[in-house]
């Protein structure tokens, strides 16, 4: 069965251009590559999606990695549309929350809006829907392991949405799972699923490895 490495996209500009990754988070996508290289991993295949803050940082790790591997991008691996979703299901503007700067009032409101996205279960027509969003982070995932060996391993550059539900759906948890799972994503975080042809496992969630040491204090980041 292939051995998928999700990866959470590095520490974006929080307060300003959300689709790009900070200095820190160019520094901690240069440790995860050296911590694969460590590792000894070598990927087959290494795919983002196409924002800019996913393809920054699996260059990042690539470059550290030493991969010569090509770079897949496949859109279905983006975020869901946070900008919409807290216009139609909670109180304010993604742009205002996020430069005020008050990161707990923000995530209370992804939260929400995350929760009413889901229990509203059909799409408004101008966005996809819950079951849509995870439709396709499932079949990104199947198309990033066909055709490869039991032992092949993927690298896979996302975001926090998309881990959390991938992870809910292959433990046959629900909507307040993922989203509960997709909160408590760390920029950077790996998480590991095996995927077999009849079922796959989690293995490992958000783990930062990488940036558990003394002298990088502070660089555990959730932004």
């Amino acid at each position: 069965m292939p051995y998928v490495y999700l990866v959470r996209h590095a520490q974006p500009d929080f307060a300003g251009d959300y689709d790009s990754i900070t200095e820190l988070g160019r520094r901690q996508s240069a440790w995860l590559g050296e911590h694969f290289r460590q590792r000894g991993l070598h990927f087959e295949r290494t795919l983002c999606g196409s924002l800019r803050r996913q393809a920054d940082t699996l260059t990042g790790i690539a470059a550290a990695l030493g991969s010569s591997v090509a770079h897949q991008v496949d859109p279905r691996l983006n975020e869901y549309d946070a900008t919409a979703l807290i216009r139609n299901f909670a109180t304010g503007t993604e742009q205002a929350l996020r430069a005020a700067g008050d990161r707990r009032a923000y995530f209370a409101a992804v939260r929400k809006a995350l929760l009413s996205w889901a229990s509203a279960e059909t799409s408004d027509g101008r966005s996809e829907s819950w079951s849509e969003f995870g439709a396709r982070a499932r079949a990104a995932l199947a198309d990033a392991c066909r055709g490869l060996g039991r032992d092949s391993q993927v690298l896979v550059v996302s975001s926090g949405g998309i881990i959390g539900r991938l992870v809910a759906d292959t433990l046959g948890a629900g909507a307040d799972s993922a989203i509960q799972l997709n909160l408590q994503t760390r920029n950077t975080g790996i998480t590991e699923i095996a995927v077999g042809r009849s079922a796959s496992r989690v293995v490992s969630f958000n783990a930062v490895p990488h940036l558990e040491r003394a002298d990088r204090s502070g660089a555990i980041t959730h932004s």
